[in-house]
């Protein structure tokens, strides 16, 4: 039995005809799901599909060079790493 923390979609019924999905940190305490983190979370959506979606989108940001913010927010501009 062990405690830890990963990421897992997380349903939330708003009981005004919204229901939100996100993808949440959330801590295992002996393997069972005890607590998440909600509202600071990687990703949020309308249903399962729409955060995969969202994923495939995302995860095309590694095909490209790291954007780098200039001085006080003055710019944005590619680097090399």
């Amino acid at each position: 039995m062990s405690n830890y923390w990963n990421y897992r979609i997380v349903k939330k019924d708003w009981e005004n005809g919204y229901i939100s999905y996100e993808i949440c940190e959330v801590y295992y305490e002996n393997d069972v799901p005890t607590s998440w983190i909600w509202g600071k979370n990687v990703m949020s959506g309308e249903s399962k599909e729409d955060l995969k979606w969202k994923l495939s989108v995302v995860s095309k940001a590694y095909e490209k060079p790291v954007l780098e913010i200039v001085g006080d927010d003055e710019a944005i501009i590619e680097v090399k790493e």
